[in-house]
């Protein structure tokens, strides 16, 4: 089994503040954008979902943090 790293207080933090900040931004204009890519979800839940998993990206945490090996 893998070891569970703990994750920082500052960086819980801001993983909230981003994902406050984009579901905030969906609520307003029904889209997230990112400087990657705009977003679309369904419902808000999609967006919940989309929102976690761009800030554990943004923060390199968990699955979503990990960068891909590039095939050769």
């Amino acid at each position: 089994m893998a070891k569970k790293r703990k994750i920082s207080k500052e960086k819980r933090e801001a993983i909230s503040r981003e994902i406050r900040t984009l579901l905030r931004e969906y609520k307003e204009t029904g889209k997230m954008t990112t400087s990657r890519a705009t977003y679309r979800p369904r419902s808000l839940k999609h967006a919940q979902k989309i929102a976690a998993a761009i800030a554990y990206g943004k923060y390199g945490v968990g699955k979503a943090g990990r960068k891909r090996k590039k095939k050769k």
